[in-house]
């Protein structure tokens, strides 16, 4: 039995890939259940984020997983297969840390990771896909993630996708501090992009959002102005910048409502930038360029991105250094067990083999009519010497060629007081 990672992330695939290989989360369950009640893993977790979808099992047969991974969306195998990549075991386990770090990120470093993969695991744990061994694993993961953050400098100055594209915002509009920005969805990434933003804008912002109470909780009272999906056209009709955040699993911006917006704007020019997996703006909205329309995803922000990296490629190498020891330790801990399950798994079914024999004997004898406490008493003599013919021969070999100290380990082994050991 081994741990396996198998996935795609924004390094093997563009966003026009992740997005039809994408896991919702409130579907996370059904997916781990289906895994489990097929018998494919013994322990899992997925992980689906807008540069990632990932599983992390416990399985015997990685084949098997890859065909039920590459089943779970609708596109040809041969479209997409090319892109997943396989880690097993110390591999596994040391890439799992990575993405926890932020190492594995479209930016180096960025926090938000570390918090939907304690989503993650907890979503897998209410589902029951995770037992002991996963248990274990990934509290070194958790741990290990916060010991890089406080011993290198890979926290420093945290930045993440949505400071990167406030930042790539700000490259493509002049005047940014007097824009109207206008954000589409109320979640984790939207409740950043209003961090970066107030400090840069002389005007208030507007979210667009399917529950209206969730969005002004997220703007506060009387700082911004709120619609309803329902309304989006209205919302968008003065916007210079939209960004887009939002966990539908289908766009809700397309060709037809950016042309309504952009009609009576007077060659007012409208900046999109979507940095939701799956995307929330229909691609065929960069159709509108001629009605100065200009669109950008996730995928669009990396020189941006790859800059910052380069800022931090030693705090990295550091962590990684860190994460090699790590990774390298779990798995030799877990090879260790593995044996010493292994041996008390043979030793118990010597001693049952044993026992199945002689109660055999014992039924036997019952059967022709011999004494019962005979029996009983013969069974218990003949079991007991078995039981100890092996351990006694190899005890006294050692004593023989002077190794006391496998005599020592035997006391501890049997639990044996040493005046009891003195005895023999």
């Amino acid at each position: 039995m081994s741990i396996f990672v198998i996935g795609m992330n924004h390094k093997t695939a563009p966003v026009s890939l992740r997005e039809k290989v994408y896991f919702a989360l409130d579907k996370l369950s059904l997916y781990l259940q289906d895994l489990l009640n097929r018998g494919l893993a013994q322990e899992a977790v997925l992980l689906s984020t807008c540069n990632r979808s990932e599983l992390y099992c416990e399985t015997h047969d990685i084949n098997a997983i890859r065909d039920w991974f590459c089943a779970q969306t609708s596109l040809p195998r041969s479209s997409f297969e090319s892109a997943l990549y396989i880690y097993v075991d110390e591999e596994a386990v040391s890439h799992i840390m990575q993405v926890a770090c932020g190492l594995d990120s479209m930016v180096l470093g960025e926090t938000q990771i570390l918090g939907q993969m304690k989503e993650a695991f907890s979503e897998s744990c209410t589902a029951g896909t995770v037992g002991a061994l996963f248990h274990s694993l990934f509290q070194q993961v958790f741990s290990i993630a916060k010991e890089i953050r406080t011993t290198t400098m890979i926290g420093a100055c945290p930045v993440s996708v949505a400071s990167a594209a406030v930042h790539f915002a700000k490259q493509q509009v002049a005047d940014f501090s007097q824009a109207h920005i206008v954000l589409v969805g109320a979640g984790d990434t939207t409740e950043l992009l209003i961090r970066y933003l107030k400090s840069h804008l002389a005007g208030p912002i507007t979210i667009v959002n399917r529950s209206i109470e969730k969005a002004v909780a997220l703007m506060g009272e009387g700082e911004g102005h709120v619609y309803g999906m329902d309304k989006m056209v209205a919302a968008l009709a003065s916007a210079d910048i939209v960004f887009t955040a939002t966990g539908s699993a289908l766009p809700i911006v397309d060709k037809r409502i950016v042309s309504e917006v952009m009609l009576g704007r007077h060659e007012k020019p409208l900046l999109l930038i979507d940095i939701a997996v799956p995307r929330d703006i229909d691609p065929a909205v960069a159709e509108l360029k001629e009605m100065n329309v200009q669109l950008f995803c996730i995928d669009d922000l990396k020189a941006i991105i790859e800059k910052n990296r380069r800022g931090r490629e030693h705090a990295a190498d550091k962590a990684l250094e860190m994460i090699r020891k790590h990774s390298v330790e779990f798995i030799s801990e877990l090879t260790a067990l593995d044996r010493v399950t292994h041996t008390i798994r043979a030793y118990r079914g010597q001693i049952e083999e044993i026992c199945r024999t002689e109660l055999l004997k014992a039924k036997q004898q019952l059967k022709i009519g011999a004494d019962p406490a005979d029996v009983l008493d013969m069974f218990a003599h003949t079991f007991t010497q078995k039981l100890l013919h092996a351990p006694s021969v190899q005890l006294r070999q050692a004593g023989v060629e002077g190794r006391f100290e496998f005599l020592h380990f035997a006391k501890q082994l049997f639990a044996i007081p040493d005046q009891e050991v003195e005895s023999l």
